[in-house]
C-alpha cells in the first residue's frame, strides 16, 4: 500500500537530518564521493562536486545515491511505461507492457547489483526492498498477479525473504511491512516484531513511528486516523483525527 500524502508529510516533520552513525544498529558506510544526478539527452547520469560528468547518462530512470549505492532502471523506463499506460491525444489509454527491471551502480557507475527486480527502494541501513513479480508493477490490471517484497544487502544477497506485501525502509533497526493487508514491523532478520494490525506504517524515528487506521474509503477519497507506536508494539497514541 501506497502511503497518502498526509501521511507522508507527517513523517518528515521533525526529520533529522544528521549524518551521525545508527548508534546500537552499527557504523554505516558512507558515501565517499559526491555523485549529483543530472539529466542529458533525456537520459540521467551524475556529475562530481566540481561539476564533471562522472557517470555517463545512459539510464531513463536513475535515483540519487544512499549509502554508495544508486538505484537505477533498465529496459523501458520512461515515465509512460513505469506506470503502464499511455493516452492519445482524444484521451484514449493504451495499455504498454512493462517489462524494465531495477538494479544498482556503485560510485564509479558499475552495475554491482543486476536488474533483477520489477521494483526496489534506495537502500537504508544497509538493506533495501526489493520486489519480484509482475503484481510489482504499478498499474491497476496488474495488482491481482504475484508479487512479493523482501530484502537485499549491498552484496546483492536475499537477506529477508521475498514474502511480504509491501515493505518500508529499514529505520532504526525496523521496517515496516504488509501481509495480508494489515502492517507491522520486522527486524533485519525478517522477524515481526510488531504484528501485522494497522492499515499503514511509517518510519520509525527517535523511537517512534506514525500508524494509521483507515476511517473511511471510497472511489476518490480515503480517510485515515493517525496515531503513534513505540518499538515494543505499544500504541502510545490511539490513531484520531
Amino acid at each position: 500500500m501506497r502511503l497518502p500524502p498526509v501521511f507522508l508529510l507527517l513523517l518528515l516533520v521533525g526529520c533529522n537530518s544528521s549524518n551521525q552513525p545508527f548508534g546500537q544498529y552499527g557504523q554505516l558506510t558512507p558515501s565517499t564521493h559526491v555523485r549529483l544526478a543530472v539529466t542529458v539527452g533525456g537520459k540521467r547520469g551524475f556529475i562530481d562536486e566540481s561539476g564533471k560528468l562522472v557517470i555517463n547518462p545512459q539510464w531513463d530512470t536513475a535515483y540519487p545515491f544512499n549509502e554508495g549505492l544508486a538505484l537505477v532502471c533498465v529496459g523501458e523506463c520512461d515515465g509512460d511505461h513505469l506506470v503502464g499506460r499511455r493516452y492519445t491525444k482524444d484521451f484514449q489509454e493504451i495499455i504498454l507492457e512493462q517489462t524494465f527491471k531495477y538494479g544498482y551502480i556503485d560510485e564509479s557507475g558499475k552495475l554491482v547489483i543486476n536488474p533483477s527486480y520489477e521494483d526496489a527502494r534506495n537502500f537504508s541501513e544497509g538493506l533495501a526492498a526489493v520486489c519480484q513479480g509482475k503484481g510489482c508493477y504499478s498499474i491497476s490490471s496488474k495488482k491481482d498477479q504475484p508479487s512479493k517484497w523482501g530484502y537485499i544487502d549491498k552484496s546483492g544477497a536475499i537477506v529477508v525473504p521475498l514474502q511480504f506485501d509491501a515493505a518500508n525502509d529499514f529505520k532504526e533497526g525496523l521496517a515496516g511491512v504488509s501481509v495480508g493487508g494489515k502492517w507491522g514491523y520486522v527486524d533485519t532478520k525478517g522477524t515481526f516484531v510488531i504484528n501485522p494490525q494497522f492499515d499503514g506504517a511509517g518510519e520509525f524515528e527517535k523511537g517512534f513511528a506514525t500508524i494509521n487506521t483507515v476511517v473511511h474509503e471510497a472511489e476518490d477519497k480515503t480517510t485515515y486516523k493517525f496515531g503513534y507506536v513505540d518499538k515494543t508494539g505499544k500504541v502510545i497514541w490511539q490513531p484520531s483525527n
